[in-house]
């Protein structure tokens, strides 16, 4: 929903770029930054995938197909898939990751030197096969170092897949205490540099949001620090999100996030699949917009790692 316009990081160009203030979702044609339909055929049209979401698919058809986490055996079918499958935009995390399997290192040393928001690309298909298992933080860990072998991406991916777990077996959105109950040391060391030292949420927030968009539909909600795709920004925008929105307001929960602008479709990802955990799925009428090949795919390998969750 927010591949229409992804990669703008300006407010302002964001708001004249949209197809309204209050509708700023599925634009028609996208025209996001940075990549185009044009560029790469076949992929970026009405209702596809951004390149966050094809990496999040072919997680997810990875763990339909393979029914577990396995680092070595992912990371053979992530250089298979992309460097020759693959035909959409190649991210640099991805080209490293690439240049590192072909000079001869395997897991977890093929994994980028990354600290953006990747993973959570990984933290969603896994948090959905594995939720309510002892071993999710080590399967979520071992997935994204595939990928990015960082400490501070899966630091907060871990983090991210806690927030998820809960959304998925409770019902509910994570409070502030829940969202520092997740973070790990290192997360909390990122976390204190970003907030000045001080490690305060609240005043981490503070600094994140302009105005907290007290019924203010229009304006951004993060500065700088929370646009871009870095860790920690680009997990605690949408914990701001998780603070100020219910898990019944999906649709201007995604709107807010798609009008603070910058890398706002891995924040979707983020977003999108607590809310619709906590409440049983996305809008019905949003699905539908999506493109009709890529929903059955994504249909056909989230039905298949429920019932390998489920089967367990």
């Amino acid at each position: 929903m927010a591949q229409g316009t992804h990669w703008i990081y300006n407010p302002k160009e964001m708001a004249e770029s949209v197809p309204s203030l209050s509708e700023p979702e599925f634009k028609n044609p996208p025209t996001p930054s940075y990549y185009s339909a044009e560029e790469f055929p076949n992929h970026y049209g009405p209702g596809m995938l951004s390149p966050y979401g094809e990496q999040l698919l072919f997680v997810a058809e990875h763990l339909a197909a393979q029914g577990t986490v396995d680092g070595k055996a992912m990371s053979d079918k992530l250089l298979e898939w992309a460097d020759s499958t693959y035909t959409g935009r190649k991210d640099s995390a991805m080209k490293e990751f690439i240049e590192n399997m072909k000079a001869g290192k395997s897991f977890p040393e093929c994994g980028a030197n990354d600290h953006q928001a990747h993973c959570f690309m990984k933290v969603v298909p896994v948090t959905c096969l594995y939720a309510g298992k002892p071993e999710l933080k080590s399967k979520v860990e071992e997935a994204i170092r595939v990928h990015q072998n960082n400490d501070r991406a899966v630091a907060f991916g871990v983090a991210a897949a806690c927030i998820l777990e809960r959304a998925l077996l409770e019902g509910s959105l994570p409070d502030k205490e829940f969202v520092e109950s997740s973070l790990s040391d290192e997360a909390v060391d990122a976390w204190k540099k970003a907030s000045g030292g001080s490690g305060d949420f609240e005043g981490l927030m503070m600094e994140i949001s302009h105005e907290l968009m007290k019924g203010k539909e229009d304006s951004p909600s993060y500065d700088l620090a929370g646009r871009s795709c870095a860790l920690p920004g680009s997990f605690t925008a949408p914990c701001f999100i998780f603070q100020n929105y219910g898990k019944d307001e999906y649709e201007k929960a995604i709107r807010a996030n798609i009008l603070a602008s910058g890398d706002t479709c891995s924040r979707a990802v983020f977003i999108g699949s607590v809310l619709a955990a906590a409440n049983g799925g996305a809008p019905l009428d949003w699905v539908n917009k999506m493109d009709p090949e890529t929903l059955a795919k994504v249909d056909a390998a989230a039905t298949k790692i429920a019932e390998l969750a489920g089967a367990e």
